[in-house]
């Protein structure tokens, strides 16, 4: 094995893959969002997860990995019934209850980590904006031929595992519930008369959102995963005609930005500037370039 391959398997394959499998997971599901005009929900859950992860870490006293997504999920939970509540007694429009939440839980999550010893573990306001790619490391095996042995890839980095078996899931529970949850998306009543249940369809969507924000979280951080929720849906739904395609087109988007951003930032940043540059904020660029240049070749076709 070359010095070079090695080098690129030790500092960049474990971030490489975490990114590329949060990108393609996020902007799947992020799709659904768009389309309901929910995506502000993605937001106030990105944001609300880092009082749950403190608390978490405040209550068991460990940065399992278990706790964390417990924690994070069940601040995600909270943040949505938030929403809710507010929305519906406030007599405020969704997005100024959405606002409210997102803003108070966020500013609560930044008062535990300043004030906890949260901060001595790696839960700083760092971490939470922009993650931790640039830490997923890993020890590659002697040999290439060894790369292909499950046994060697299972030993990298858990975010990266856990985000890969993510992208497998979520494509296959989408098409166990396709025709459902199409009709649930386009015409709930429609969908109620074939004895579908449409609540409990997009109960069960807002959980795989959900968990797919709670694991990007600590690798790319809130900007990131909030970028990938909305940029690639947005510029797939500039053309789209189907929702297999609009969805299909969402996630290719999705990988692009994520794959060709984290590549801008370790390799063509060092060429150019002489050093390498934040990986999560250049993805974050390239969704959105993505999107604004898509609006521009629409508009113009």
């Amino acid at each position: 094995m070359s010095e070079a391959l090695r080098t690129f398997l030790t500092l960049d394959l474990a971030p490489l893959l975490a990114v590329t499998f949060a990108a393609g997971t996020l902007a799947l599901l992020g799709a659904f969002l768009v389309l309901e005009r929910r995506a502000m929900i993605g937001d106030a859950v990105a944001h609300s997860v880092l009082p749950g992860l403190v608390i978490a870490f405040l209550v068991t006293g460990t940065r399992a990995p278990s706790a964390m997504l417990l924690g994070a999920l069940g601040a995600a939970v909270v943040a949505s019934g938030a929403i809710g509540t507010i929305g519906r007694f406030g007599r405020l429009d969704p997005t100024v209850a959405i606002g409210i939440v997102f803003t108070t839980l966020f500013a609560l999550g930044v008062l535990l980590v300043e004030t906890s010893g949260a901060r001595n573990v790696d839960l700083d306001l760092d971490c939470v904006l922009s993650g931790q790619l640039e830490l997923l490391f890993w020890t590659p095996p002697a040999t290439a031929v060894d790369l292909l042995r499950p046994a060697v890839l299972a030993t990298l980095p858990r975010e990266t595992l856990l985000l890969g078996a993510l992208f497998a899931a979520v494509p296959a529970l989408l098409a166990l519930v396709w025709r459902p949850l199409e009709a649930a998306v386009f015409d709930p009543t429609y969908a109620r008369t074939r004895g579908t249940a449409p609540r409990l369809l997009r109960a069960g969507l807002f959980i795989l959102q959900a968990a797919a924000i709670v694991a990007s979280f600590e690798a790319l951080g809130s900007i990131l995963v909030i970028a990938l929720l909305t940029c690639p849906a947005a510029a797939a739904r500039l053309d789209a005609r189907t929702l297999l395609g609009y969805v299909t087109r969402s996630c290719v988007y999705g990988l692009f930005a994520g794959v060709t951003g984290y590549l801008l930032a370790t390799r063509t940043a060092p060429a150019v500037l002489g050093s390498s540059i934040d990986a999560s904020g250049t993805v974050a660029v390239c969704a959105g370039t993505l999107l604004a240049v898509r609006a521009l070749v629409v508009r113009r076709s």
